[in-house]
C-alpha cells in the first residue's frame, strides 16, 4: 500500500512539474502565439489534453487572448448551458412552443468559445415582411469566422445586460431584441408578431458551440438595413427564390429553411 502511495505521489509530482513547464512556456511565446500561430494550432494544442485539466486550461486560455487580440468584443459576457443539460434535447431540429427549464451561467465569450462542453444559446430570427425574407451575407470584418461569405438571419448571443432573474424565456427575448436593434434598426414598432419555432442543436463545426432558438418575426416595414459596414450586408429574398439561395445559406439557415419555410 505505502509502494502504491508513493508511486502515485511520485506521478503527481511528475505531472505539477510538467504543468509548470508547460505554463512557462507558453507565458514566455504568449505573444508569438497570439500574434503568429493559428487557432487551429492552438486548439490542436490544447485537444492534447484531457478538458478542464490545468495544461487544457491553460491553452484555453490562450486560445480566449487570441480571439480577443482579432476582435475585442469576444471580452463579452454572455450566457451559457452546460453541455450535460442539454441531453433531452435531439440533434437537428426540434419544433417547440416554449422553452425548456434550463439552468445557465455567465462566462466570457473567447473562453466558451470551441469549448466542447458548453453550448451559448443564440436567439436566431426569421425576419419576414409580406412575401420576402430579411437575410445577411457576412462578410470579411465578421466575429464568426467560421460563417464568413455565408448568407444567414438576424441574432447573436445573449449578453450578461440583457438577464431577467425571473425567467429564461426573457432573457432570450431581451438578447433578441438588442440584438436586432443592433444589427437592423429594428424596434418593437416595427415587430407584428413574433413566434418562438424552434430548437436546433448541431454537432459539427461551429454548431457544436451553439444552441440556436428559432423565431420568427413580421414586420409592418421593409425599410431596415445592417448597421456594421464590412462586417454583413443586408438582402431580401422574395419566398418564391429562396430555394436558389439554399447552397449560399449558413447551416442553421438551410435548416430553418428545410424545415419551416420551404413550400
Amino acid at each position: 500500500m505505502i509502494g502504491y502511495f508513493l508511486q502515485n505521489e511520485v506521478e503527481r509530482v511528475r505531472l505539477t512539474k510538467h504543468d509548470k513547464e508547460l505554463n512557462k512556456l507558453i507565458i514566455e511565446n504568449r505573444k508569438f502565439w497570439i500574434t503568429n500561430e493559428t487557432l487551429e494550432n492552438i486548439l490542436n494544442k490544447r485537444d492534447e489534453y484531457e478538458i478542464d485539466t490545468h495544461p487544457w486550461t491553460s491553452w484555453n486560455e490562450l486560445k480566449a487572448e487570441w480571439l480577443e487580440y482579432r476582435k475585442p468584443s469576444n471580452k463579452e459576457s454572455i450566457i451559457y448551458f452546460k453541455e450535460k443539460d442539454l441531453l433531452d434535447i435531439p440533434v437537428g431540429f426540434s419544433e417547440v412552443a416554449t422553452l425548456p427549464l434550463l439552468a445557465f451561467q455567465v462566462g466570457k465569450r473567447s473562453l466558451l468559445e470551441y469549448d466542447p462542453v458548453h453550448r451559448h444559446p443564440i436567439p436566431y430570427v426569421i425576419v419576414k415582411h409580406g412575401c420576402k425574407y430579411f437575410f445577411i451575407l457576412r462578410e470579411t470584418g465578421s466575429g464568426e469566422l467560421r460563417l464568413i461569405g455565408k448568407k444567414g438571419m438576424l441574432g447573436g448571443h445573449v449578453g450578461a445586460e440583457d438577464i431577467d432573474s425571473t425567467s429564461l424565456n426573457q432573457t432570450i427575448l431581451n438578447g433578441l431584441m438588442r440584438e436586432l436593434y443592433e444589427e437592423a434598426a429594428i424596434d418593437d414598432s416595427m415587430i407584428n408578431s413574433i413566434h418562438l419555432k424552434g430548437l436546433i442543436k448541431g454537432d459539427e463545426g461551429v454548431d457544436c458551440d451553439h444552441l440556436g432558438i428559432v423565431y420568427q418575426i413580421d414586420l409592418n416595414t421593409n425599410e431596415i438595413e445592417t448597421q456594421e459596414d464590412g462586417v454583413q450586408k443586408g438582402v431580401w429574398i422574395h419566398e418564391d427564390e429562396l430555394e436558389t439561395h439554399f447552397d449560399s445559406f449558413e447551416s442553421w439557415s438551410k435548416i430553418a429553411f428545410t424545415y419551416l419555410l420551404r413550400k
